[in-house]
């Protein structure tokens, strides 16, 4: 990272993050035998690795509350909502974030990219993570105002 992007991201208080690797999404927990709750083996073993890159880095606390743009960089899954959570559950771990509730993160969003392959280097694989002030949004409206619909 250039010494003026630095400037800028502390400038606009922006943490920008990459994580190394191919991202697992977060998998529902499976009960066991005796109550025992199970997750799946490579999230677990993912999300262990993304916490290392995430301690190693030595990153500021994320400002409160928070919004969190995750871009999946030359993979795809089915589902960038599981995969956003397991980035937000290692970013908790790592002590990035406090809590990965409303009032801490505001907004999480995922979106998959590609980069061109660019001669005799290996195309990037692995997870950009922007994390940015936010606000917490007040609304102010009557819902006496708003047309019921009915259900089919």
């Amino acid at each position: 990272m250039c010494y003026q992007y630095k400037n800028l991201c502390e400038e606009i208080n922006l943490i920008e993050i990459w994580l190394e690797g191919r991202g697992v999404g977060k998998a529902r927990p499976r009960f066991g035998r005796g109550g025992v709750i199970h997750t799946a083996s490579r999230y677990g073993e993912w999300k262990n690795s993304a916490v290392l890159q995430l301690v190693a880095m030595k990153l500021s606390p994320a400002p409160i509350p928070a919004k969190v743009d995750c871009t999946f960089v030359n993979f795809f899954s089915s589902d960038a909502d599981n995969l956003s959570g397991s980035v937000l559950d290692s970013l908790v771990e790592a002590g990035v974030l406090q809590n990965d509730s409303s009032s801490y993160v505001v907004s999480c969003s995922g979106s998959f990219a590609r980069t061109r392959k660019r001669r005799g280097q290996d195309k990037p694989v692995g997870i950009l993570v922007r994390i940015s002030e936010a606000e917490i949004e007040y609304l102010d409206f009557d819902i006496t105002n708003i047309a019921p619909h009915s259900v089919a």
